[in-house]
This record gives structure tokens, sequence and C-alpha cells, in this order.
């Protein structure tokens, strides 16, 4: 990936369009869902009274497994727009983390989650970090639990660094994709930063993937290859990258906040908080090549339901 040090783009991802799927058909559920027994969770949590920023490429706002889970968000491309998404990206990170349960299409990892959509990255997933670094404060501004970036640079830049701690001092925490250019590259910005969580992908066999970075900046894995989601046009998609880890582990986060407001059972303070609860049920990698290590691992995968 090369690009100026003030320039942020989507990560490269893999996209395949399912034309069988239907927004008026059964609902499906992904193979990170029913592998992860997500399904068992919900008895006892759904992320109802959770907000989530997503800034991205924007959402499908009239998508049916969506609009009923979306707030007022902000275009930060155009300022006199709604956040519409013109390049599906963004529409499929939102519905990862909260499409609707409501027995049509797919669902989400939080299907009462809300989510806040903020478009900071134009049509062909490029933006600038310092309108990144503007949306993650104008969203920590507006209160949300949590802020999700599918997005990177090999570069690092202050503003985002500060924008990030900002949103910290806010309550806010970050999840942020690792970057998808291989176990030879290191965790893209801004996982890197310390002050995110930063996301690597798993397969449905729960090996690591290819493409996922690696380095010590690495938190944890999570689903992100054949991921299906929502696109544009009331459409669905599977697709594959850190970028769609990143949305399972905010979509557990959700679940576990909404428990926890119920339940008071884990300290959530900051981000923190939840790495060192999700660190106690995590599980590790098989192959004996990463297993144990953190730059290739984290602290393991995410296994969420074992904490409710």
């Amino acid at each position: 990936m090369r690009m100026k040090k003030n320039k942020v783009s989507l990560l490269p991802y893999i996209s395949e369009e399912l034309h069988g799927l239907s927004a008026d058909g059964p609902q499906e559920y992904g193979w990170e869902l029913i592998k992860f027994n997500i399904q068992s969770i919900w008895s006892q949590a759904e992320g109802d009274g959770v907000v989530v920023a997503v800034i991205d490429t924007g959402c499908d706002l009239d998508h049916p497994d969506l609009k009923e889970n979306l707030l007022d968000g902000k275009n930060f491309i155009n300022t006199s727009k709604a956040p519409e998404d013109d390049n599906g990206h963004g529409s499929h990170v939102s519905s990862t983390i909260a499409a609707l349960n409501n027995g049509t299409g797919m669902v989400g990892i939080a299907p009462k989650t809300k989510i806040l959509p903020v478009k900071a990255l134009n049509a062909e997933g490029s933006g600038s970090i310092d309108v990144i670094s503007k949306a993650v404060v104008w969203a920590a501004d507006q209160g949300v639990d949590f802020i999700t970036m599918s997005l990177g640079s090999p570069n690092g830049v202050s503003c985002l660094d500060d924008a990030i701690g900002y949103a910290n001092s806010k309550g806010c925490v970050v999840f942020c994709a690792a970057g998808n250019s291989g176990e030879n590259v290191d965790i893209m910005y801004p996982a890197k930063y310390e002050q995110t969580i930063s996301i690597g992908a798993i397969d449905e066999n729960l090996d690591r993937t290819s493409f996922t970075c690696s380095g010590e900046s690495l938190d944890f894995l999570a689903p992100g290859h054949n991921i299906l989601g929502c696109i544009p046009g009331g459409r669905y998609a599977l697709m594959s990258g850190t970028s769609m880890s990143n949305p399972f582990a905010v979509g557990c986060a959700s679940l576990l906040l909404s428990y926890n407001k119920k339940y008071k059972k884990y300290q959530l303070e900051n981000y923190n908080g939840y790495i060192d609860t999700f660190k106690t049920s995590c599980l590790d990698l098989n192959n004996p090549r990463y297993k144990g290590i953190k730059k290739y691992q984290g602290y393991g995968i995410l296994n969420p339901s074992k904490l409710f």
C-alpha cells in the first residue's frame, strides 16, 4: 500500500456479492455466529443501550436489515448530504455489528446496538487523516460507547493519535483493523496506536488468515473470512479482511457492555478493561508456528460466549 503520509484508505479486502439472498427471504446466519455460539448470548444481552460510531464510507440508510438501528450520523466528505454509502464497505461493517434480528436477510452480532454512521472516506475508500481525526472527535462528542475504524495507513500521524486519546478521555473505546498486508508487515495505523484495540482475522477453521498483519500491537483475532453482510441497494455480500474481523470484535464488545449494564460483573471503564476481560476467555491458535506468540495471535481468538 503506497500513499501519502496524510492519507488513509480502506484496507484491501475481498468482496463477493450474493445474488440468492434477499431482505424478503428467510434469515441466514453467518458461520461466525454459529461457530462462536453468538445466539446463546442473546438471552442475556443483544447490545441494547449501546451506540457504535462506524467511521467508514457511510451506510445504506434504507437497508431493511439496518435502518431501524441507525442514528443520524454525519458526512464529512460532503457536509450537505446524509452519510450514504457509495462504496459498500461501511454498510457491511455496520451490519456485522448490528444487522437486525428480524427473521429476514441476515443478522449481526449485537442486533439491538445502534449505529452512528460517519462517512469520512469517499467512494474509492480513501480520505485524509485530518478528516478521520475530526470524525473521531465528533463521534466521541456524541457520547458513543465505541468507535470502529476498518481503515489504515503505514504511517502514524499525531493528530489522529491525539483524537483517539481524546475519545478515550470521553469514555469511548476505539477498535481498529490490524491490516491485510500479510504476516511480514507490521500492524497498520491507527490499529498500532497504544490506545486502540487491534484486531486480526481468522478463517472458518479458526486458522490465522494469510493476509493479517503481525506485530506486538496486535490484541486479538476474530472471524474475518467469508463474512456475510449488507451492501447498498438492500443487497448482501461475502467479504474477507481484517475489516470484517474488527466489527465482529466490536459487536462482541457491545454485547459485553450491554450485559454489564445489567449485571455489573466486569470492569469496563476503558480499553484496558475490555482487553483484560476478553483475555480471560480467548482461544489459542492451533498452528504451532503461531500458537501463543503475541505478534501473530495477540492475546488469542475472541471467544465471547464464555463471558456470559
